[in-house]
């Protein structure tokens, strides 16, 4: 059995990394990588950006940006790539008197997996699934200091259809986000944040020898809104935005950019790239449109390398 789970996770990286190889050289020895993935078409339109700007979509980069968001929401995230799609779904109430609360689920499916015996004979099919499900809380602490933290439930697991139920199983680990976003009175145009995420217990699918750890980030960024500098219409804004993120394991460090241009704020207009490997790497486009009660935003990536996947996301929000 321990043969078997071993093939399978073996195959494994070759589907993940190149989806998940987030940050200049990730170590091998990292877990739950499909973590580091951005989330929102807001997020990859603007190269992964994010940090210090307020909305929905950024409390998987920093909890705290959604202590300052305005009204109820439930907002559903779709990702394709070459090699997974998945749906994230998010409801987030804001209250006046404690402040913001979130629970989302994502759901991330891979190819399937045929399995077969020693004469090359198919015994089955294998469904590869993770799910992750994320509690956030965000407040504001002092006037201009907002501060928030994720917990994270991450379930990798294989399920079996036909005679493989040996190579089933379910790996299930717990972690922690930090964030914070500051304001500065002196400058209203002007906002910064930073978190710590993925804070957990080491993954553990075989046994605790092979547990690979969490893998933990840090990011740091600011944002600015320029437009006010050069024309008095305050129908226009154009937001421009830069990212640091931290990998403590291997010291690496890769830079992302992005600006946004508003109109009404009603059509947003989005371009980013991203200084990290793979999907989060290379240059990105979007566009947003703001209805009513809707939000509907389209963002796709392109390869930084010949063998990256693109990605395209898609974000649906309604408020309430």
């Amino acid at each position: 059995m321990v043969a078997l789970l071993g093939a399978i996770l073996a195959v494994l990286p070759v589907r993940a990394t190149p989806a998940a190889a987030q940050s200049g050289s990730v170590p091998a020895a990292e877990c739950c990588l499909v973590l580091l993935l951005p989330i929102g078409a807001r997020a990859v339109g603007l190269g992964h950006a994010i940090t210090s700007r307020t909305g929905a979509e950024g409390l998987f980069v920093n909890p705290a940006l959604i202590a300052d968001v305005g009204s109820d929401q439930f907002v559903i995230h779709n990702t394709r790539t070459d090699i997974e799609a998945s749906n994230t779904f998010s409801l987030l109430i804001r209250s006046e008197l404690i402040g913001s609360m979130a629970l989302s689920w994502r759901l991330i499916d891979y190819p399937e997996q045929v399995t077969q015996d020693i004469p090359g004979q198919p015994l089955g099919t294998l469904t590869l699934r993770a799910h992750v499900l994320t509690a956030s809380y965000a407040t504001q602490v002092v006037a201009g200091l907002n501060a928030g933290v994720n917990y994270k439930l991450y379930q990798f697991r294989s399920d079996c259809q036909g005679a493989c139920q040996d190579q089933e199983f379910a790996a299930t680990t717990h972690g922690l986000d930090f964030g914070v976003q500051y304001r500065p009175s002196f400058s209203p145009s002007l906002q910064l944040g930073a978190s710590i995420l993925h804070l957990g217990f080491p993954l553990q699918v075989v046994n605790a020898e092979q547990a690979e750890p969490s893998p933990v980030r840090f990011h740091v960024g600011g944002a600015w809104e320029a437009a006010h500098h050069f024309t008095a219409d305050s129908t226009i804004t154009a937001w421009v935005s830069g990212d640091a993120v931290v990998s403590p394991r291997d010291g690496s460090v890769h830079l992302n950019a992005g600006a946004e241009l508003s109109l009404d704020e009603t059509i947003f207009l989005r371009a980013g790239y991203g200084g990290g490997a793979g999907i989060v790497g290379g240059p990105a486009v979007g566009v947003g449109l703001r209805y009513d009660r809707f939000d509907i935003g389209v963002a796709k990536s392109f390869r930084a390398q010949p063998d990256d996947s693109d990605a395209i996301q898609v974000t649906f929000a309604i408020r309430f």
